[in-house]
Order: structure tokens, then C-alpha cells, then sequence
């Protein structure tokens, strides 16, 4: 039981790490991240963040 609580937190870093990076590059905040492990949530994050202005975009305009 304890191992494949183990593997699931791995796999949850290994997924959470990237993503916090790319939000990094964008200008948000790394804690968005976490909405990426929760089903429904991902989806709501990824329309927030396509419809959202993009800060490091607008600074080079």
C-alpha cells in the first residue's frame, strides 16, 4: 500500500515540476500548478490561463 502511495507522489511531482517551470516563464504564479492533478480543475486552468492576458508577452509589446 505504502509503495503505490509512493509511485502516485512521484508521478505527481514529475508532473507538477514542468508545469510550474512553463508557469514560471509565463508570469503566473508556480501554485496554479497544482491545479494540473485535479481533473475538472485542469480543464478550468487551462481555459483561465488561454483566455488570460499574458504578462510577459504584453512587456515586450
Amino acid at each position: 500500500m505504502i509503495w503505490k502511495l509512493m509511485i502516485l507522489v512521484i508521478f505527481a511531482v514529475g508532473y507538477i515540476w514542468p508545469v510550474t517551470i512553463i508557469l514560471r516563464r509565463m508570469g503566473y504564479s508556480p501554485w496554479w500548478a497544482l491545479l494540473t492533478v485535479v481533473s475538472p480543475l485542469n480543464m478550468i486552468g487551462l481555459w483561465v490561463l488561454a483566455r488570460a492576458r499574458w504578462p510577459r508577452v504584453e512587456e515586450k509589446l
